[in-house]
Formats: C-alpha cells, structure tokens, sequence
C-alpha cells in the first residue's frame, strides 16, 4: 500500500508543480488485496488563482480504527506544521486486515500553500528584476536555480519561469 500511495502522490505532485492554478476539489479510490494495492488520486484546480499546491499521505496501522486514524492525523498534521496554507479537501479509508487487532488508516490531504502577499503582487519587470537578482547571486550560472522552487516562490508555472529566462537572455 505505501509503494502505491508514494508512486502515486508523487506522480500527481510532478504534474501539479506544472499546473497553474490551486486545487478546489480532491478524490481519491484504494483498492487492496493479496497480489498489491492501486491508488488513483484526483485532484480539480482552478487556473484563477496560481499557489504551490500539493498532496500529503500517511498510512498508519492500530489496533483499531480510532488509534490508527489518530496516528494518521498526527503524521499529517506535523506535515501541515510546517506549512502555511489551506487543506483543500482529504480523503480517508480504513482497512482491517484479517489479522487480529490490526486496522490501516489512509488519510489523502490536498494543501494550496499561501503565496506572500509581496511576491504576489510582483508586476511582470519586478519578477523578472528579482530572478535577474537571484541569477546575478548564484554567478549568473541558471543551471544551479531549482525551476520547480521559483515558479512556486513566485506563484507562477515553470514555463512562466523558463519565458522569464528568455526575456533576461538566459538560456538553460
């Protein structure tokens, strides 16, 4: 179940860190048996509002449902700790096993990321000055900036980033 909840959150996640927009609605279905597990994952998003945006998972085993799914929001929760933003919908499953006092608790969780206020408002030429800054910080090299972790720094898709590079006469 956690190789097929891993391979299918980060698949999702790869697609959203390209997606322009933030998620509204998310769904997910797990089915379970003796030759594996298979996880589809959904998410909805709207392209109005542009936010780093992403899926979490726990899966946790107890000995019943109530201290599993407990485990499961505490994995979560130290997660969303760390986080500042909004959870934009969640999905959650029990399965028990036919083994005694043993229940799995999976808990899905979509979370839009707050974009700040000041990064948010850039105009096009004062993003563009701030990534020429940036580019002029690490020795003009675009090879050692993370494409993935400005577009989600400036609320914008990595494609936006890539033009930007372009219109400063960089190419990566």
């Amino acid at each position: 179940m956690r190789k097929a909840l891993e391979r299918a959150a980060a698949e999702l996640n790869e697609r959203l860190v390209k997606t322009h927009g933030r998620i509204t609605k998310l769904d997910a279905n797990i089915d379970s048996g003796i030759s594996g597990a298979t996880v589809r994952i959904v998410t909805v998003v709207d392209d109005s509002d542009p936010r780093p945006k992403y899926v979490l998972w726990a899966n946790e085993v107890g000995g019943g449902e109530a201290t599993a799914l407990r485990r499961a929001q505490d994995k979560i929760n130290a997660q969303l700790s760390k986080l500042r933003g909004e959870v934009a919908g969640f999905y959650l499953k029990f399965i028990a096993p036919p083994l005694p006092k043993r229940t799995y608790a999976t808990l899905i969780v979509a979370v839009n990321e707050e974009v700040p206020e000041k990064v948010r408002k850039l105009s096009l030429e004062e993003r563009r000055e701030r990534l020429a800054a940036v580019l002029r910080l690490l020795g003009n090299d675009p090879k050692v900036i993370n494409l993935a972790q400005m577009a989600k720094v400036f609320g914008v898709s990595r494609d936006t980033i890539y033009k930007d590079l372009e219109e400063l006469g960089i190419r990566r």
